[in-house]
């Protein structure tokens, strides 16, 4: 039988006609290590042998200067020995521990006297002898030391002789630590009971059935381990959704939820044609200049597009159309195929808008509702709430009867939806919208309101050149996506969502983004 074995074995039979054991006590038993009979517990236990209780209690333990004291003399025992019947100067007394006197040296007027490096010997004699004086066994008389009297016990030795007898909280147990011989440990044991399958005989429980023990008939004498099939199995390292993403997602459901459908936006790299001059913003408006946007230099330009199509646009910026007289400039054909990152997902929406005109003149007139949420790039200054790169929310109703007010009560929907309801709208400017409004919202942490997005209805500038029938109206509206995340996440800069700064951990355990509607 091999020691594992020997070990579980006299654990069990030390509770075989015992209600309960101290593992403390079995340790000293059967002469091992505390931790290591930890081990033989846990796999009694496991095998449902026996039950375990974990418990703990205060001890006190000699410390290393006490253990010298047991095995010699206390310092102040010493001292006492050192003195005569006749008694003896101080001078004297240290002489006989080694300690010399050391030479008065003369300090010359303006010299910094030197800092004195304290005698080891002198200090633990400086200790002895106070300890001496308070433990009664010498006494001091103009100047000369002498016994209380004679033939008396060494007194600490003798409280620590009967240490294992001293109690906490008792003198003597206060004493030693006062005297810094002794401290108290919490130290943590088991209580052991019998458990649900004991014998005073420990069998091996193999963890797996074998070929070799099924040919050979061997399993018929065997212990198997119980299976527990409730148990988790080992956490799988996988990939998590950003926070970006899983308020997206809800983002998504809710509009697809309000009838929307979600239009192709996996094209970043955009012609200006699409991303300005098809919605009616002029070539030389400031977000197309460089310090806006990015433009791409290889290739710098784009495609070209529908001729049609461009001479309709060119003429709607040139001299107007629709009751517009347009912008009254000359239309660069070579300004609008430069390639640029788009700076927002309504050229995506031209796009579709061109697309839904096509099909009217094969499938006549049908209304439709259009969302899109992806990345958008502007040549911003990062700060801890702007970044260069970031994702738009947008969303597209074209109807014969679409108005303002559905346009308001659309937004209102949505907002109420994620949990917004405080709403206010103000008149403001777009070059492709008119009207125009600029949506707010209250933040309750900021305590005001904030801007949220924007909206208005397309113009007509834009929606003719694209072929939309002149009684179809298109509204539409959009907002950002981090703001509402940085909300949600309690996420304070805006520059840890991305780059570097992520922290994976953080990504790891976020919730899942739901919004409750109010």
């Amino acid at each position: 039988m091999d020691q594992k074995h020997d070990h579980a074995n006299q654990i069990l039979s030390l509770l075989e006609n015992q209600e309960s054991i101290n593992s403390l006590q079995v340790a000293q038993t059967i002469g091992i290590n505390h931790q290591e009979l930890v081990g033989y517990l846990l796999q009694l236990e496991a095998a449902n042998y026996i039950i375990t209780e974990g418990l703990k209690k205060d001890q006190l333990f000699l410390n290393e200067e006490g253990n010298t004291i047991l095995n010699s003399q206390s310092g102040e025992y010493e001292i006492y020995q050192k003195v005569p019947e006749g008694g003896i100067s101080m001078t004297d007394l240290q002489k006989q521990f080694g300690i010399d006197q050391p030479p008065k040296q003369k300090q010359e007027q303006g010299e910094k006297k030197e800092k004195q490096v304290e005698d080891p010997k002198k200090k633990l004699f400086d200790q002895g002898f106070g300890n001496a004086k308070k433990m009664g066994y010498i006494k001091l008389d103009k100047g000369m030391i002498s016994k209380v009297a004679n033939d008396m016990p060494d007194k600490i030795k003798q409280e620590l002789q009967s240490f294992n007898e001293i109690k906490l909280g008792s003198p003597q147990a206060k004493l030693l630590i006062e005297r810094k011989l002794a401290s108290i440990s919490t130290i943590k044991y088991f209580e052991v009971k019998k458990g649900v399958k004991y014998n005073s005989k420990f069998r091996e429980q193999f963890a797996a059935l074998t070929t070799e023990q099924l040919l050979s008939g061997e399993w018929k004498d065997c212990d198997y381990k119980s299976i527990n099939l409730n148990a988790e199995g080992e956490k799988i390292s996988m990939g998590n959704l950003h926070p970006l993403l899983k308020v997206r997602k809800q983002f998504s459901q809710i509009l697809i939820g309000m009838g929307f459908e979600e239009m192709p936006t996996n094209q970043f790299v955009e012609s200006s044609f699409w991303n300005f001059d098809a919605l009616f913003q002029p070539q030389k408006h400031p977000a197309r200049d460089a310090h806006d946007t990015f433009f791409c230099s290889d290739p710098e330009l784009s495609e070209e597009v529908d001729n049609t199509l461009r001479d309709k646009v060119k003429a709607m910026h040139q001299t107007g159309g629709v009751g517009s007289i347009g912008y009254q400039y000359e239309w660069s054909h070579e300004e609008a195929r430069k390639n640029i990152l788009r700076t927002h997902t309504t050229a995506v929406s031209s796009k579709m808008l061109y697309r839904i005109a096509q099909q009217y003149k094969e499938k006549g007139y049908f209304p439709k509702k259009y969302f899109s949420i992806d990345k958008v790039f502007r040549n911003e200054t990062l700060d801890a709430t702007h970044l260069a790169e970031f994702h738009q929310i947008e969303g597209v109703v074209i109807d014969k009867n679409a108005s303002l007010g559905q346009l308001m009560g659309i937004i209102r929907e949505f907002f109420r939806q994620i949990g917004i309801n405080k709403l206010w709208f103000k008149p403001t400017y777009n070059p492709y919208t008119e009207p125009s409004m600029e949506i707010y919202g209250y933040h309750p942490v900021l305590k005001k309101k904030v801007e949220i997005g924007n909206s208005g209805v397309f113009r007509p500038e834009m929606l003719a050149p694209l072929g939309i029938p002149e009684d179809v109206n298109v509204i539409a509206w959009g907002l950002g996506l981090e703001r509402p995340t940085m909300i949600y996440y309690d996420i304070r800069d805006i520059r840890t969502m991305v780059g570097p700064e992520v922290k994976v951990e953080t990504v790891r355990s976020n919730a899942f983004c739901v919004f409750e509607s109010k």
